[in-house]
C-alpha cells in the first residue's frame, strides 16, 4: 500500500532536486510529489475497500452457492427417492397390468360360455313357444273332445237304461270318463299356471302334451285320410287308395309314415304313384324339415313316382314357404291345396 512521505524522504528528495530546480522549485516539486503520493494512497485505500466489499460478496457468494448445493443434493436425494418408488409403482402396475390381462382372458371365456349359454336359453325359448302353440291347438281340441264325450256319456246312460247286463261296464266307463274330463280340467289349470310361470311348468306340460298328442294326432289323421281322396280327386282326377299310417325298414332303421298308400292316374295307367304324407294340427318348420328328410328316404325305397303332401290345420308362413319350396303339396283341413306347378 503507497504510504505518505516521511520528513526524512522529503529532504532526500528536495536535495536531489535542488541543484537543478533551485529551493523554491525543488520545494514545490516536492509539494506536488507530496499531493501525488497522497493521490494514490487515497485510491489505494479505496480499491482495497472495494476489494475487502467485493471478498466480502465473493464469500457470501460461495456461501450461497453452497448453501445451494446442499439443496441441490437434497433435492437429488429426494427425486431419486422418488424415482425409486415411481419404480416401484410401475413394477406394481405392471404386476396389475398382468392380472387384469389374465382376469380380461377369464372374462372373454366366460363371456363366450355366457353367449353359448344365451343362444341355448333361445333355444329353449323357442321350442317352449313351438310347444305352448301346440298345446294351443291341444286344449281347443281337447275342449271338442269333452263335448263328444259328453255326448257319449249320454249314450251310455240311455243304453244303462236299456240293459241292466251292462249297467257294471257302464258306471266303469263313466268312472274312467269323469277321471278322463278331472284330469283334462286340472290339465287346462296348470296349462293357464304355466302361462305365468313357463319355466318351472315346462317338464309337466310337456308330458301334458305328449299325451294330448296321441290322441288328437290319430283324429287330423282320420281327417287326412278323407280329405286328401277329395283333394287329388278334385285337383289331378287320380283315384287314391287306401291311406294309413305305415312303418318302413329304410337303411336299417323303422321309419314311421303318418300317410302312406297308392293313387292311379287314369290318363298314365301304368304309372305307380305313392302318396307320402304327414299330417299335424300346427305345422312347425322342424316338423317340415324331419318331413323333407323322410322324403328323401321314400324317393330312394319306393319304385315310382313319390307325391309329399303336408296336411294340416294351419302353418306359418315361413312354413309353407319351406313346404312349397321344397315341392311339396300343402293341403289343409278345409280342402285347400298349395302347391308350385
Amino acid at each position: 500500500m503507497v504510504e505518505e512521505l516521511t520528513s526524512k524522504e522529503r529532504d532526500e528528495i528536495r536535495s536531489l532536486l535542488q541543484p537543478f530546480l533551485g529551493d523554491a522549485g525543488a520545494e514545490a516539486m516536492v509539494t506536488v510529489l507530496e499531493r501525488i503520493v497522497a493521490r494514490e494512497a487515497h485510491l489505494a485505500r479505496k480499491d482495497i475497500q472495494d476489494l475487502r466489499e467485493l471478498s466480502q460478496q465473493l464469500i457470501e457468494g460461495q456461501r450461497q452457492i453452497q448453501a445451494a448445493l446442499l439443496q441441490l443434493a437434497q433435492a437429488q436425494a429426494h427425486t431419486e427417492e422418488r424415482v425409486g418408488r415411481l419404480e416401484e409403482a410401475i413394477v406394481r402396475l405392471a404386476e396389475a397390468q398382468a392380472r387384469s390381462e389374465e382376469r380380461l382372458a377369464r372374462l372373454e371365456d366366460v363371456q363366450a360360455q355366457t353367449v353359448e349359454r344365451v343362444g341355448r336359453l333361445e333355444e329353449a325359448v323357442a321350442r317352449l313357444a313351438e310347444a305352448q302353440a301346440r298345446s294351443e291347438v291341444l286344449l281347443a281340441e281337447t275342449r271338442e273332445r269333452v263335448s263328444r264325450l259328453e255326448e257319449a256319456v249320454a249314450r251310455l246312460a240311455e243304453a244303462q237304461a236299456r240293459s241292466e247286463v251292462l249297467l257294471a261296464e257302464t258306471r266303469e266307463r263313466v268312472g274312467r270318463l269323469e277321471e278322463a274330463v278331472a284330469q283334462l280340467i286340472e290339465a287346462q289349470a296348470r296349462t293357464e299356471k304355466a302361462q305365468q310361470r313357463m319355466e318351472k311348468a315346462l317338464v309337466r306340460l310337456d308330458r301334458q302334451v305328449g299325451g294330448l298328442s296321441e290322441t288328437v294326432g290319430g283324429d287330423i289323421e282320420d281327417i287326412a285320410y278323407i280329405v286328401l281322396h277329395d283333394v287329388l280327386q278334385r285337383e289331378f282326377g287320380w283315384k287314391v287308395g287306401v291311406l294309413e299310417r305305415s312303418w318302413k325298414v329304410w337303411g336299417g332303421r323303422e321309419v314311421e309314415i303318418n300317410l302312406l298308400g297308392q293313387a292311379h292316374d287314369p290318363s298314365q295307367p301304368n304309372r305307380v304313384i305313392w302318396i307320402v304324407g304327414e299330417a299335424k294340427h300346427n305345422f312347425t318348420l322342424k316338423e317340415a324339415r324331419k318331413f323333407a328328410h323322410r322324403v328323401e328316404q321314400a324317393r330312394k325305397h319306393l319304385e315310382g313316382t313319390v307325391f309329399p303332401v303336408c296336411f294340416c290345420y294351419r302353418a306359418r308362413p315361413e312354413v309353407q314357404d319351406f313346404i312349397l319350396d321344397n315341392g311339396f303339396a300343402l293341403v289343409f283341413s278345409y280342402g285347400r291345396m298349395k302347391m308350385k306347378r
